[in-house]
């Protein structure tokens, strides 16, 4: 692996700029549009309604016939609350709390709140309630941070039984409208109630290094030779008989998310197993701790580097993978898309291929990074419509890069800054670079 330390830009990095907080997106409320519906039902349709398995929330056209929005409405019952509130990423918004606020249909406990959106729409969830007099917490401040760390409180919607993990495997609700690519091979998350240990499904080993294993998933620790920090990557290699030759190698940032909780395991066999994607290997990066993610994840050394030095070699040296840069694909989301543009940036030699979903594109201008390499590397970004900072640098990346003649593409998702259309759209992204 000669040269992989070496980088023209390795002393021409951009400036950081700090954290930048998107506005939330304005929303329409439809408010007494269940209620009406509600006070016109009998006792058994009423009945009814709230028993069917996965049947909420409610998803209905729109009332004015709009064909590309539907009205879906939310149900919660707690006859000793005072107030409800619907933490679905990225729409709370702490000028304008009360548009996530449920209102109460009836004497039984029962609240509803309807949200006009895209028929496309997929969001993780939550709903708090407040009980007692007082001001619910939400509605107590001014700031934007506890504004939505109040009203994401609570727990996953009891009325929908679909659920994802998040960051560190707090269960949450999963609404993926009809309009939405299909995605029949997903795995059901893992998911811990109270965001606690790391567990994955299946049967578990713990080798040497106490790293967990399954079949299918190999626990790896290696040293970063520039840090000396011993770092976990998860290791997927594809079902038997699905291989034909070397495969196309994907490194994949927060690996500790997707093999603990998303169950990417799962999801790759069903996919490839179904032909959505060719037999592929994966090694999923274990991002550490919050402190270590923020400093080595972010920027253009760190994580990056130790990919490069300390991680390639050992894969290609193990594995039965493509050695060339375009059989090798980065990919991550937040910073960890940040951190697979500058992957393709400083390394185009060994990666030539980056997925970035969601980069956090706010906190560097890769536009010049990025175009002394153009001619060597593919970039595909994805970026929610309701996550506007981030969509917004995204698309303007993509308009400088486009006329310069890169193969570049930017898909635009309806959801936020969220593992729910992450987890899926991984899958969507890998399958329009890897179907030939």
């Amino acid at each position: 692996m000669s040269g992989a330390r070496g980088s023209s830009l390795a002393q021409d990095f951009p400036a950081a700029k700090d954290p930048v907080a998107s506005p939330a997106p304005v929303v329409t409320v439809l408010r007494g549009h269940f209620a009406a519906h509600w006070a016109a039902l009998d006792a058994t349709a009423k009945s009814n309604l709230l028993g069917i398995p996965g049947g909420l929330p409610l998803v209905g056209p729109s009332p004015d016939g709009n064909p590309v929005k539907r009205a879906v409405t939310f149900l919660h019952r707690s006859p000793e609350a005072t107030a409800v509130v619907l933490s679905a990423n990225a729409l709370v918004n702490h000028r304008n709390v009360g548009a996530s606020e449920f209102e109460k249909v009836d004497a039984s406990g029962l609240w509803a709140l309807t949200l006009l959106m895209p028929a496309d729409w997929e969001c993780g969830y939550r709903i708090t309630t407040h009980q007692g007099a007082g001001t619910a917490p939400w509605q107590a401040s001014t700031d934007r941070r506890t504004i939505r760390m109040a009203a994401d409180a609570g727990a996953p919607d009891p009325l929908n039984p679909l659920l994802g993990a998040g960051m560190n495997g707090g269960a949450l609700s999963v609404l993926r409208l009809p309009g939405a690519p299909a995605a029949p091979w997903l795995a059901p998350a893992v998911t811990n109630r109270s965001a606690g240990s790391p567990a994955m499904g299946g049967s578990q080993r713990a080798d040497a290094a106490g790293t967990r294993s399954s079949a299918g998933l190999e626990g790896l620790t290696l040293r970063d030779s520039l840090s000396g920090r011993l770092r976990t990557v998860w290791v997927y290699s594809p079902p038997v008989g699905t291989r034909d030759g070397d495969t196309p190698l994907l490194l994949l940032h927060d690996g500790q998310v997707w093999a603990k909780y998303l169950n990417l395991k799962d999801t790759l066999d069903a996919a490839i197993r179904s032909s959505i994607v060719p037999a592929l290997h994966v090694a999923m990066i274990d991002s550490l701790d919050s402190e270590t993610r923020s400093d080595e994840l972010s920027g253009p050394t760190g994580t990056v580097d130790f990919v490069a030095n300390d991680l390639l070699p050992v894969l290609r040296e193990r594995l039965p993978v493509r050695g060339d840069a375009a059989g090798t694909i980065v990919s991550g989301a937040s910073y960890g898309g940040l951190a697979s543009l500058w992957q393709v940036a400083r390394y185009p030699q060994l990666v030539g291929v980056a997925l970035a979903q969601s980069p956090s594109l706010w906190r560097y201008d890769l536009s010049q990074p990025l175009e002394k390499v153009l001619d060597r590397v593919v970039l595909r970004l994805q970026a929610g419509i309701y996550e506007s900072d981030i969509h917004q640098t995204s698309q303007e990346l993509f308009n400088q890069l486009a006329p310069l003649g890169a193969d570049i593409s930017l898909s635009a998702v309806t959801g936020g800054h969220d593992w729910t259309w992450w987890n899926p759209w991984l899958i969507h992204g890998l399958r329009e670079l890897l179907q030939s």
